[in-house]
């Protein structure tokens, strides 16, 4: 997929325009421009002193915006639903990356790179156990559309450099609901292994309960695990202390 190249606003170049300007008033201050060799020089360096001074009044972002590593492909779960449907997560996914690169605002892009690491981990989920697929579908259909969409109004908007009291709102609405976004797909994320989680609890219990039967605890794993540090070496030598303390304390 192709990236956009952002383009600069007048309000962004103004600092090296002016920087520039005012060099090369300088120059013909102190040398004139009365000579062909006073415009060689003057110029070219009139405008490397302007990019000099518009990148370092824009400052250097270069780890929020660094391209995004997939440690392993996701594999094909070989239904052709539930691929399709990772598929489209993934390409809505690259869209939102691509306004990101094109929104000069690191509040956004950090939540975008939270949003990618979460979506990663959840697409991985569903080619582990397509059967939760269904949970994910609305969020593929919706959620993350709208997303997309909102990131593409506050990307046009810098483009265009829309200003005022409206656009700063609406500004600020687009990163309080990034924000709730990525808490939301963080629960879907936790509601996905909820039943796996019970199943564990349970499978837990009845291992207790087990090993209770044939006589090799004598109460659950958490009582069994507090009773064996109880009797290492240091836990003795700690309770030891504790009873002679207690006894000098009745002596007193």
């Amino acid at each position: 997929m192709q990236k956009r190249k952002k383009t600069k606003t007048l309000k962004e170049r103004l600092p090296g325009l002016i920087a520039g300007a005012a060099f090369l008033l300088l120059f013909w201050a102190i040398f004139g421009l009365s000579k062909p060799i006073h415009f060689v020089l003057a110029i070219p360096l009139a405008f490397l002193i302007g990019w000099i001074v518009s990148v370092m009044s824009q400052g250097l972002d270069t780890s929020a915006k660094a391209p995004r590593q997939e440690a392993k492909p996701i594999e094909k779960t070989g239904n052709p639903q539930v691929d399709s449907l990772i598929e489209r997560g993934k390409d809505l996914l690259d869209q939102i990356q691509d306004e990101n690169a094109a929104i000069p605002d690191p509040f956004l892009t950090d939540k975008i790179n939270e949003l990618d690491t979460v979506l990663d981990s959840i697409f991985r989920t569903v080619a582990d156990q397509p059967g939760k697929a269904p949970q994910i579908r609305r969020s593929m259909d919706y959620y993350l559309p709208t997303t997309l969409k909102m990131l593409t109004s506050y990307r046009r908007m810098d483009e265009r450099n829309v200003e005022g009291q409206n656009a700063e709102a609406t500004r600020k609405q687009i990163r309080e609901a990034m924000d709730v976004v990525v808490n939301a797909f963080r629960r879907q994320l936790d509601a996905m292994y909820q039943h796996d989680m019970l199943d564990i609890s349970t499978d837990i219990e009845v291992l207790e309960t087990l090993l209770r039967q044939d006589g090799l605890v004598d109460s659950g794993l958490k009582e069994a695990k507090t009773a064996q540090e109880n009797t290492t070496p240091a836990a003795k030598a700690s309770s030891a202390g504790a009873a002679a303390a207690a006894k000098q304390e009745q002596a007193e």
